[in-house]
This record gives C-alpha cells, sequence and structure tokens, in this order.
C-alpha cells in the first residue's frame, strides 16, 4: 500500500505516519525507490492499535513505543519475516470492536478477486463489484479510483499471502537452505490459485505502462529483498555457500518469474508439479556450501 492509501483506511495523516517511522514508533516500510515505500497492510492494524492505545487507554508515545517494541518481539519470535507484522499479534484486544461491520477494504478486495477469477476482469464491472462487496460508490472510491487501481492492489495482497503462507511453515524451520526450498512450492501454488490475476499482469493491454512497472517493481522488491535477508543468514550460519545476496536473489527469483510466466503459456500442456520439482533442485544446488 501507499502512505495515502494506509492514511485513508485508518484516518491518521500521512505526516503523522511518517513520525511514527520517524521515531520508531512503527518499522520502516520497504523502499521500493528513492522516494517511494511499500507500506504492507499490517500497518493499517498497528496504526489502529497505535490508536486505541492513545485514544482508549489514554498513553502516551513514549509508552506505547515501549509496548509496540515488545510486540515487535513477540512477533519476531514467532519466526515472521521483517516487513509483516501478524495481524493476531496488533488485533483488536478482547472485547473491543465487537459488532463492528469487516474492513470495506477487504471486502472491496475479496468481492473483487472472485469476481475477477469467475467472470474475468473485462467483464466485471465496477457495479458488480459495489453490489457483491455490500458497499457504497463513494467508500469504494474513498480507497481506489477505479478496476485498474483496485487490480494493482490485488498484486500487493497476492504478496502479503504469500509472505503470510512462507513464515507460517518455516516458522519451525532454522535452517536458511530449507526455509527457500519450502518457500518455492508456496510461491507457486499462489499463482496457481491466483492464475486469473497473474495472467492480466502478463497482458500490458489491460494496465498502463507506468502503474504497471512501477507496481512489479514494488512486488519484485519486496520478495526478492526477504530472499536477499534469508541469503544473508544462511551464509553467516554456513548452511548456504557463500555468493553475494543480492546477485543471487535476483537471479533467483528472475528464474521462477521465468518459470511461472512458462507454466502460464500452456497451462494444460507445462506440469506446474514438475515445474516446481525443478526450480525447488534447481535453485537448492546452486545455493549449497
Amino acid at each position: 500500500m501507499k502512505v495515502s492509501q494506509v492514511s485513508r483506511a485508518t484516518g491518521v495523516s500521512t505526516s503523522a505516519i511518517n513520525y511514527y517511522v520517524r521515531i520508531g514508533l512503527l518499522p520502516p516500510p520497504v523502499k521500493t525507490h528513492r522516494n517511494m515505500a511499500y507500506y504492507d497492510p499490517s500497518y493499517v492494524q498497528m496504526i489502529n492499535y497505535i490508536r486505541r492505545l492513545q485514544v482508549q487507554k489514554h498513553l502516551p508515545l513514549e509508552k506505547i513505543k515501549e509496548i509496540m517494541a515488545a510486540k515487535v518481539k513477540i512477533w519476531r519470535e514467532m519466526g515472521a519475516e521483517p516487513g509483516r507484522l501478524a495481524g493476531e499479534i496488533f488485533g483488536e484486544e478482547a472485547g473491543e470492536g465487537q459488532g463492528e461491520t469487516p474492513d470495506v477494504r477487504d471486502r472491496i478486495m475479496r468481492a473483487a478477486s472472485r469476481l475477477f477469477m469467475g467472470k474475468g476482469y473485462y467483464d466485471t464491472t465496477l457495479e458488480d463489484i459495489i453490489e457483491l462487496a455490500k458497499v457504497s460508490l463513494g467508500e469504494f472510491h474513498q480507497y481506489y479510483s477505479g478496476k485498474e487501481d483496485l487490480l494493482l492492489d490485488l498484486a500487493e495482497e497476492g504478496v502479503r499471502v504469500f509472505r503470510k503462507r512462507v513464515s507460517e511453515e518455516i516458522a519451525a524451520v532454522p535452517d536458511m537452505l530449507e526455509r527457500i526450498r519450502i518457500a518455492i512450492p508456496v510461491a507457486f501454488q499462489v499463482i496457481v490459485e491466483n492464475r486469473e490475476i497473474y495472467t492480466l499482469y502478463l497482458e500490458d493491454s489491460v494496465l498502463s505502462d507506468t502503474p504497471y512497472e512501477r507496481k512489479l517493481s514494488q512486488i519484485i522488491s519486496i520478495i526478492t529483498n526477504d530472499l536477499r535477508v534469508t541469503l544473508s543468514r544462511g551464509i553467516k550460519e554456513g548452511s548456504i555457500r557463500k555468493l553475494h545476496p543480492d546477485i543471487a536473489a535476483y537471479a533467483i527469483i528472475g528464474q521462477l518469474v521465468r518459470l511461472a510466466n512458462y507454466w502460464m503459456e500452456d497451462p494444460l500442456k507445462h506440469n506446474m508439479e514438475e515445474i516446481t520439482r525443478e526450480a525447488v533442485e534447481f535453485v537448492t544446488r546452486a545455493l549449497k556450501p
């Protein structure tokens, strides 16, 4: 998400969000360009949690900072990678928020994903999305300018789902090479489950060049950074051979993207299980000490 989207979702100004990051109240977002950053959707939960501590508990920022630091420590001990904070850690406390309607943005995204996968992107109208999500046109435009903007946000959601699944799978796995072995099948499975949306990103006619290239760059940067961190830890711990983690991360991600595209060219002919098996074997052999 952009900082402006986080601001709209929480009602907190962009300047306040930037201030929270600056003083260490929030973890720094993932930098995708020099003047651009990606905020994981969990930032909405974190900021809402901060607001609840301010409004309901009347706590000062310094005290909230201590609480946030403790929660981040718990999250890290759960095995999650930096950049995504588990929603359950910053979710509402017992007794809070009962009876409230589900998040508007979440309903819109679920409806759009279901419609795009069922009817297809081109045959889905804005009215279809609004009706299925049970939101007003005004509520829709609080978050999105149209279908294209929503599709871009669904790409971010795909990244979030992938990272969440990987973090759950590797939570009890100390070996960094084994973590990579586990993550590759998860990546391909997410693509298979979201085939329609992934296909749209391969069609230049769907999205205008600038937003498409920027979003693709953000997605690649986030996932590549996760892999780079894992490679660096593996090298340090001895489970991965000595190599340049940045170069290796981009090389591996590039290969996996190309294999996903290869499968999409003819899913009936190109077997995903075979592709996954060969990809895992190729990458792990290349990384072994």
